[in-house]
């Protein structure tokens, strides 16, 4: 009996220790923290210069290209907002290359401009500032002056955005681009149609307007167009017009509006300007349901905190 507890007392010496250990505090386990990434300076690469410019001195040329410098700083500032969002969404945040012309947006380069001290403002104070959507650039549609209204994407182009609806746009009325007219001879117009135009084809010719007063549908003895169409064919300034062929040698179109009217109307954001609204409350009502929020918040290789 002796001997057994003796073997009993040396076991309990011998585990005693192991127990201690197991109820001691562990380590816990180190995490390898995250390293975060620097955004790359973005650079825009414009096609017909030699070297990538960075983000903002491509919009010094924009703004310039796009916008009357004696518009008003809040107008500008909105104009840089819009040309940084169109820019980065157009070129994957400088991975292609974007066009100098209004096919995309227009731009005078360095060499050729010395950029006005307000619009230098506008960018510097607009830094890194573009419009979102669901976290996403929007397609910042811009252009020059409406008809009292813009134009929607789905009346432009039959594809519904949230953001790109018809808006009323009054101010349009003070832009020198407003109202226009133009005049054909029988000659100019049968040849910019491609087939003579009868009497007939003059009487039942039918103009179908949307919801912003711009022309969706022509259409006339055995020929439909686009209101789009019509415009391309005969030069016209925008969709908004109206065909007078009460004197069949020589046939008047009067139009309204300058642009494709599709987002923000810059000569109706200078007029949102004059009347002391800032350039959020331009961009807000222009491209309604969007956010303005800094580029880097949503570019994709920069590190979120």
């Amino acid at each position: 009996m002796r001997y057994l507890a003796t073997i009993i007392i040396c076991l309990s010496l011998f585990l005693l220790p192991l127990q201690l250990i197991k109820k001691l505090p562990q380590k816990e386990q180190e995490s390898t923290p995250e390293v975060a990434i620097a955004c790359e300076p973005i650079m825009i690469r414009v096609e017909g210069l030699a070297e990538p410019l960075p983000i903002e001195e491509y919009i010094k040329g924009v703004v310039q290209a796009e916008m009357p410098s004696t518009f008003n700083l809040e107008a500008l500032k909105a104009q840089a907002v819009a040309a940084r969002t169109f820019a980065l969404k157009t070129t994957n945040f400088g991975a292609t290359s974007i066009k100098p012309t209004t096919s995309h947006q227009a731009f005078i380069s360095e060499s050729e401009r010395i950029p006005p001290a307000n619009i230098a403002q506008a960018v510097t104070e607009t830094a890194s500032q573009i419009l979102t959507y669901n976290d996403e650039l929007i397609t910042a549609m811009f252009f020059s002056t409406s008809n009292g209204k813009t134009e929607s994407a789905e009346g432009y182009s039959g594809n519904k955005i949230p953001y790109l609806v018809t808006t009323d746009s009054i101010g349009d009325i003070t832009s020198p681009k407003f109202s226009q007219t133009k005049t054909f001879t029988l000659k100019e117009w049968n040849d910019a149609f491609g087939f003579n135009w009868t009497a007939d084809h003059f009487n039942k010719l039918s103009l179908k307007p949307n919801e912003s007063q711009r022309i969706q549908e022509v259409s006339t003895v055995k020929h439909e167009w686009t209101g789009r169409e019509i415009r391309d064919i005969l030069g016209l300034p925008s969709t908004d017009f109206n065909i007078d062929a009460s004197n069949p040698n020589l046939i008047t179109v009067s139009t309204k509006g300058y642009g494709h009217g599709v987002g923000m109307s810059q000569y109706g954001a200078n007029a949102m300007a004059q009347e002391g609204r800032k350039a959020e409350d331009i961009l807000k009502h222009y491209y309604p349901k969007t956010e303005i929020k800094n580029f880097q918040s949503i570019q994709s290789t920069c590190l979120k905190p």
